[in-house]
């Protein structure tokens, strides 16, 4: 039998789903304030694809969970849900939006960095790794070497 996590999903997968209401009413707002397509990593239990979806615009929503995927599509028609791994998934949305697995969270970040035509990415990560990305309490050479292109904000805690 396959380990839960405590919030839901398989422990192996780094599957934490967010269901705080007031987190997913956040993230879905910063991103009304751009433009463009959406991806959305690590769609978990749907929570914040379903906030996504009601800003009307082109979304697809990725999952490293075949099983999960399969019953979200059922769920959600009309929503492209597809099994797929945000390593490899191309990243040619304009805004990238997650809930990063804690245990990726630097491949996920340096791949972001490395590439993509994105011009948005809303993620949500450990504090730790929000402050030091922002550049509060000091940087970190990934955050010095991204200055030049990228800015790094953190919008709530």
């Amino acid at each position: 039998m396959l380990a839960q996590s405590h919030h839901g999903g398989r422990a192996e997968l780094g599957q934490n789903f967010l269901t705080h209401q007031p987190t997913l009413v956040r993230i879905a707002e910063l991103v009304a304030t751009t433009k463009g397509s959406i991806l959305e990593i690590g769609v978990g239990g749907c929570a914040l694809t379903k906030h996504l979806c009601t800003l009307g615009r082109d979304l697809r929503a990725i999952d490293i969970d075949a099983s999960r995927v399969k019953r979200l599509q059922a769920e959600l028609k009309g929503v492209d849900i597809a099994h797929a791994d945000v390593r490899r998934e191309p990243l040619t949305r304009d805004v990238v939006v997650g809930n990063i697995p804690f245990h990726l969270t630097t491949p996920i970040m340096r791949r972001l960095l490395a590439e993509g035509d994105w011009t948005h990415a809303i993620v949500l990560t450990q504090w730790e790794v929000a402050r030091k990305r922002a550049g509060v309490g000091g940087s970190t050479m990934m955050t010095s070497q991204a200055a030049p292109w990228f800015s790094f904000e953190l919008h709530d805690r």
